[in-house]
């Protein structure tokens, strides 16, 4: 009985916890862009992180997303919102933070310069 009683607590001791996947998600967004981001905790059913963009056919700005998502969900898509054509694109991983590649964030003053640019086309319409 004192056997079988130790070797419980030893299965519960040693037996590996799952613990959730942890991804970069965008928490601050300027003209679309992601610029900065912090690590984030998924849910259970979350075994994936992901980065994104949405594209639309009349906008010249895309929208840029990363964090975690369900693995039914790691696909492209097309469709429209009120006759606007969009695609979105996910590229999907699953390991820690394998979503935070700097590829897609460009740096402030890019975006900064972006921003200006817009600004400057508005006005001289």
């Amino acid at each position: 009985s004192a056997c079988v009683l130790f070797a419980f607590f030893l299965v519960i001791v040693f037996f590996p916890t799952v613990e959730s996947l942890t991804c970069e998600t965008c928490d601050f967004k300027i003209l679309g862009y992601c610029m900065h981001t912090d690590p984030v905790n998924c849910t259970e059913s979350q075994t994936n992180c992901f980065t994104g963009v949405a594209k639309f056919t009349i906008s010249l700005l895309n929208i840029y997303e990363r964090g975690c998502i369900e693995p039914a969900e790691c696909r492209n898509e097309t469709g429209s919102i009120l006759y606007v054509n969009y695609t979105v694109t996910r590229t999907c991983c699953s390991t820690d933070l394998c979503n935070g590649a700097a590829s897609i964030q460009p740096g402030f003053t890019a975006a900064l310069f972006a921003a200006l640019v817009a600004v400057w086309s508005q006005w001289s319409l």
